[in-house]
């Protein structure tokens, strides 16, 4: 088949010769040849856009130390360090290739990255905490339900605490008076000098009073925590109750 006439297998006749094949082989075969011929300009078109060896050009911009944009096949030697664009042939970019970066710029990409990432993730915990709130609670007296009992049981610790306290402080009192018969709190040189059980006592009563002190302080801050952070969720909860609301409202079908 001559390549300047692609359908001229189209021209085989279905017609029954004599000592020709049978006319349903006849048929196939010419049919066959139609698909080839049809198949042959497409086929061309694809070896000429594939052929081998052949590089796809790219183009690049860079911008100059006056601030002007150039754009080029390649990049000159004393632009190679500063940041480029990749282009196709018809100028779409591509893609980029970073310039290098000094310590300080690369520190500072580091921060910024770090930020993007704890920004990120802050939008992931606040999502998660209006799913929570609108899965756990219906109203508002819920919430400050919850927030009173909590305040209870820290309250009731905190009461606790301080009563023994007071109990040490008494203890305290005692040992105190017990000492000032002895050396080195009494000058007299006849006084023998603190026994031991009794400086001990003195020792474990003081340390227990200030891990005591310490404990009442974290009660009440924490104590503090909880009712900013009940604040924040009911302040949160009515927020999203009317975004809530609004949002039914505006699906509802008018008349």
């Amino acid at each position: 088949m001559r390549a300047d006439r692609p359908f001229a297998v189209l021209r085989p006749s279905c017609v029954r010769r004599t000592g020709a094949a049978p006319l349903a082989v006849v048929c196939a075969a010419a049919a066959l040849a139609v698909l080839a011929a049809l198949a042959w300009p497409a086929a061309q078109a694809v070896a000429a856009q594939t052929q081998p060896g052949e590089k796809k050009q790219q183009l690049y911009k860079w911008t100059d130390e006056h601030g002007v944009t150039h754009y080029g096949d390649a990049v000159p030697p004393q632009y190679a360090d500063q940041d480029k664009t990749v282009m196709n042939s018809q100028g779409i970019p591509v893609g980029s290739i970073q310039g290098r970066r000094t310590p300080e710029q690369l520190e500072a990409a580091a921060r910024a990255r770090a930020a993007e990432n704890r920004a990120q993730a802050d939008k992931v915990l606040a999502r998660q905490r209006d799913t929570n709130l609108l899965a756990t609670y219906l109203t508002v007296e819920e919430i400050e339900s919850l927030r009173d009992r909590r305040l209870e049981i820290l309250e009731a610790q905190a009461k606790v605490t301080i009563q023994y306290l007071d109990t040490l402080r008494q203890r305290l009192r005692g040992f105190e008076m017990q000492s000032v018969k002895f050396r080195p709190f009494v000058a007299d040189e006849k006084s023998g000098p603190l026994p031991d059980h009794l400086s001990d006592d003195l020792v474990r009563t003081v340390n227990e009073i200030r891990s005591q002190e310490r404990n009442l302080e974290q009660k009440k801050q924490e104590a503090l925590r909880l009712q900013d952070q009940f604040g924040r969720d009911i302040a949160r909860f009515k927020e999203l109750k009317k975004i809530e609301a609004e949002y039914v409202r505006s699906a509802q079908p008018r008349n």
